[in-house]
Order: C-alpha cells, then structure tokens, then sequence
C-alpha cells in the first residue's frame, strides 16, 4: 500500500496494522499476514516504545491469522518469534500482547498433540497475568487456567486438573463481569464431566448441581444456557444409572423452567430435555421387556409423548426422528417406524444410522435384530 514518505514509523507502522486488521475481520486473513509481515520486517529493529508496540501486535495478530488458518507449526514460528523479540520485557504495556501469544502457543500445541508443553505455557501465561485487574486480562487468565486443565486431562492427570477446574471457579464465579462468570460454568461443566469420566457419578452430579445452584438466577443468555446444559446432563446421568424417576423430574424440571424462552439457544435445550427423557424412557423399556412387559409398553408411551413434543418444537430434528422410528417399531408400527427413520437418515445422515445401531445394542432384545436389518435396508 502507497504510504507519504515524510509519515513517521508510527504512523505508517499504525496504518499497516489497521489495514491488515480490518482484512482479517472479513476473513482474508493470508492478505492480512502479508501486511502484519510488513510491519514485522520494517519496524522489528526499532527501538521507539510506540512502534515496538504495533510490532508486537503485528506478532500477536499473525498468530491469531494463523489460528485461524489452521496452520498449528506456523502459528507456533510465529509466537515463538514474538517470545524471542518481546519475552524478556517486564514493560506493563505489553504484558497482554504477551499473553495472548502464549495463548495461541496454547492453541498450535494443542493442534499438533503436545499437551505437556502446553501445561507449561499454560503456567507461563498465568505467571505473567497473575495479579492483573484489567477485565481483558483476567479473562485470559481465566483462559489460562481452563486450557491447564484440559491439557492435564488429556495427558490423563485427572487429579491434576480437577483443582484446576477448582481455581478457576473460586476466582471467577461471583466475578462483576458476565463472561468470566461464564468462564467458571464452563470450567464446573469440564469438571463435571471429568468426574463422570472418573466413574465418580455422585460428584459428576453434585457439580452439575453447583453449575445451576451459583448461576441458576442469572439473567445472561450464555449463562441461562448452560444452566440448561448442566441440568440436562445431570438427568442423564441419573437415567444411566437407572433412577429413573429422578432423571424423568430432571429432565421436566429443564421443560418447567425454560419452555417460556424464546431465545433459539434455550428452545434448543428444552428440546433437548425432553428428547433425551423420551430416550431414558426408551431404554428403560428395553431393559424391562424380557421380564415386564406391560410395564415396558407404558414406558415406550410416555416416550413416544416426550419425542413428539420434541418434533413440535424442532420438526425435522434427526435424532428425535430416529428415537421416534425405534419406538414406532417397538409398538408394532412398522411402516411408520421405516418412514420415520428414512426421514430421520435422509436429514442427519450417517452419523444417525450409527447412533441408532448403537442405541439398538443397549438392553439388547430378540427384537433388535429385525430392527438392525431395517437400518441397514434404509
């Protein structure tokens, strides 16, 4: 780009980086980096704080170009370049350019399958931010702390990661700032299923409670969200442990809850509830079929009301669809039963044929047999 050869380095070094910015918010990030490499070869030897400045976010916005382009060894040359120019400076002024940089070191190891790295840049990032009282950078020390923890989990430090998760809540939970709050339900939901993971049910449960007892009065859509999740999660888990009864006043505690809202994100939960409730129900009447059923034909019922109050609100919805093939099915309706999984296959693909030979595999029954031949026809 043409720049006036009387303009200062800060004012062409500034100019560059706006331009590169404004192409990397509509998406043309490999224009972008040819000028965040401008602004990197021009103005990397200078010693004016100002421009040192715009280099370092040149740096930082490559990496995040590159995060976006999903080029995990060329994100991890370019924050490892920015660590050599700008790591040894204790300057305040560039404490969250550095941060973030060791973020997107987070993200490239991440990508490329080296989580013991990453736990230590994890901890270099939280070095460097604790004690930070700017919102930005106590939302990417919280960022820190979560990627941690998952790097732990993924190295299978479980009993690492869980105080984590831990931290992470203590600091942030009753934090003034929504998103950090967010933060804090996100990291008991990691928990949480971690927990599961661990075969600990009981403390699975008990902080997918915690999720709905810190934020179930909030009012930001994010958050009423994920109160939703935790909740839903919750019931599951009680169906799978078959307490059944718990996890049906579970799943209709979701529907009584949020079958008001209007947002689609909440609509999709309720949805969500009372399809994985049709399901729980489904399974309980496999499972009582060889020996009770009546009582299991009751059940498939209830489920098949649970499913198509989930069709009424999200019509077309594959895994409902297929749920409502399967009890079709079960009651004797066998053409419906076929036109609803031909719908429910032709709508989600694959991926429903799977779930569905899976779901036929749990409390298996001579049944399944016939029904297993009938996906495969589709």
């Amino acid at each position: 780009m043409a720049m006036d050869d009387t303009a200062s380095p800060e004012h062409v070094s500034q100019a560059l980086l706006d331009r590169a910015n404004e192409l990397g918010e509509t998406g043309r990030f490999d224009e972008a980096l040819a000028l965040y490499e401008e602004v990197i070869q021009w103005f990397g030897g200078t010693m004016i704080p100002a421009v040192r400045l715009q280099v370092l976010r040149a740096l930082v916005n490559k990496a995040l170009a590159l995060v976006q382009l999903d080029r995990p060894e060329d994100t991890l040359a370019a924050c490892n370049e920015a660590l050599r120019q700008f790591g040894g400076s204790n300057d305040a002024k560039l404490r969250e350019g550095m941060a973030r940089v060791l973020l997107y070191k987070c993200v490239a190891l991440g990508q490329l399958g080296l989580p013991e790295e990453g736990v230590a840049v994890c901890d270099e990032a939280f070095r460097r931010l604790e004690g930070a009282t700017e919102l930005v950078q106590r939302e990417l020390l919280s960022e820190a702390l979560l990627r941690k923890a998952v790097f732990l989990r993924f190295l299978g430090r479980a009993e690492e990661a869980l105080p984590v998760h831990d931290e992470l809540v203590r600091r942030f939970s009753n934090d003034a700032e929504a998103e950090l709050r967010m933060q804090a339900a996100r990291s008991l939901m990691f928990k949480a299923s971690l927990l599961g993971k661990l075969g600990r049910n009981e403390e699975s449960m008990a902080a997918f409670e915690e999720v709905d007892r810190r934020f179930g009065g909030e009012h930001a859509l994010d958050l009423r969200v994920e109160v939703a999740r935790a909740l839903v999660c919750r019931a599951e888990l009680l169906g799978q442990l078959q307490r059944m009864d718990e996890a049906l006043a579970g799943f209709d505690d979701v529907v009584r809850r949020f079958a008001g809202a209007t947002e689609p994100a909440l609509r999709e939960r309720v949805s969500n509830a009372l399809n994985s409730a049709g399901f729980a129900l489904l399974r309980e009447a496999k499972r009582l079929w060889p020996r009770q059923r009546e009582r299991a034909l009751v059940l498939l019922q209830q489920a098949r009301e649970r499913v198509e109050a989930t069709l009424d609100r999200r019509p077309g919805e594959p895994l409902a669809l297929g749920n409502a093939g399967y009890i079709a099915f079960l009651q004797g309706r066998r053409e419906e039963a076929r036109s609803l999984l031909a719908e429910a296959l032709r709508l989600g693909g694959e991926s429903v044929r799977e779930t569905e030979l899976q779901d036929a595999g749990i409390h298996p029954i001579p049944e399944d047999e016939e029904f297993r031949a009938l996906l495969h026809s589709l």
